[in-house]
């Protein structure tokens, strides 16, 4: 069922969810304002233990949601819901678009502006920057790859736990500064002292998918050029997953540096990523077929 779950979600993502229902921000937004005083430091949340317990509540609710019924069209419609929620790359997809537009018009401010929108802090050429091609892998990485990851793993509440924590740090650790929403300055004045342990927790939930990313990479991609990036990383726990994920994909899928920062390096790698997604189809369907998942 969790193969199917997968499939369903991400066919209907692609034909249009992508609404702020179909966010996590949204929930957890919802959620934060609802919790403002309970994380005060007065709070039942204020301690360091309670944002803790406050953090794992959602995912502690899914779970019991989940284990209402043993029903099975309950759990597939639940799995398929939460899936889209937690994939949540609508506003991603809207940049891309943007950035795609301002490439063909000659735009070059523009290209850097939505660049940066998207997370690419450095580019190529500055020190430890990257190719907006491996921000794209990045991106897919914690809204696909990861996330369909922790769902074998640990279903739903899997998923969900995973997808949390993904927000609250991308959200903590934006660069914006001014004209933040509400939203976002919210979530600094209450959970900002936690920036480091929410950080720390994603490195982990991001560490062994990585490499699982980073294997499928290999085998869809150049094998020979990847494998000695790969196994230098393997046992790695100090380098960012960020740099595993993007430098991985990169002699994978082996761009010249002539075509970087084009549309050629930008279609090459989200073709690299789409195949990607497929292996962690195929891997899903690999362990139904011999008993390892339901």
């Amino acid at each position: 069922m969790m193969l199917i779950s997968i499939i369903i979600a991400l066919v209907i993502e692609r034909l249009g969810a992508r609404s702020e229902h179909w966010q996590i921000d949204f929930y957890l937004g919802k959620y934060l304002a609802l919790s403002k005083k309970q994380l005060s430091e007065k709070g039942m949340f204020g301690s360091d233990f309670g944002v803790m317990i406050w953090f794992v509540l959602p995912t502690i609710l899914v779970a019991l949601v989940y284990h209402l019924s043993d029903f099975v069209l309950f759990q597939l419609i639940l799995n398929v819901l939460i899936l889209l929620v937690c994939f949540g790359c609508g506003r991603y997809r809207r940049l891309y678009k943007g950035y795609l537009n301002a490439l063909t018009r000659g735009d070059s401010e523009a290209v850097t502006l939505y660049a940066l929108q998207m997370g690419q802090e450095r580019t190529e050429t500055e020190r430890n920057g990257e190719t907006f091609g491996q921000t794209l892998v990045w991106i897919n990485f914690q809204h696909y790859c990861a996330v369909m990851f922790w769902f074998v793993m640990l279903g739903a509440p899997g998923a969900v736990l995973y997808a949390s924590v993904r927000y609250l740090v991308e959200t903590l650790t934006e660069r914006q500064e001014d004209d933040l929403p509400a939203q976002v300055s919210l979530l600094r004045s209450l959970l900002g002292t936690h920036t480091k342990r929410f950080t720390k927790l994603l490195f982990w939930l991001n560490w062994l998918p990585a490499r699982v990313a980073s294997f499928g990479y290999l085998i869809i991609g150049n094998f020979t050029k990847g494998t000695g990036c790969w196994l230098k990383y393997l046992l790695d726990f100090d380098t960012p997953n960020r740099q595993v994920v993007s430098e991985i994909a990169l002699a994978a899928e082996q761009i010249e540096q002539q075509f970087f920062g084009c549309t050629y390096e930008a279609t090459c790698m989200m073709r690299l990523v789409k195949r990607n997604i497929l292996f962690f189809l195929v891997l899903t369907a690999l362990l139904t077929l011999f008993g390892g998942l339901s």
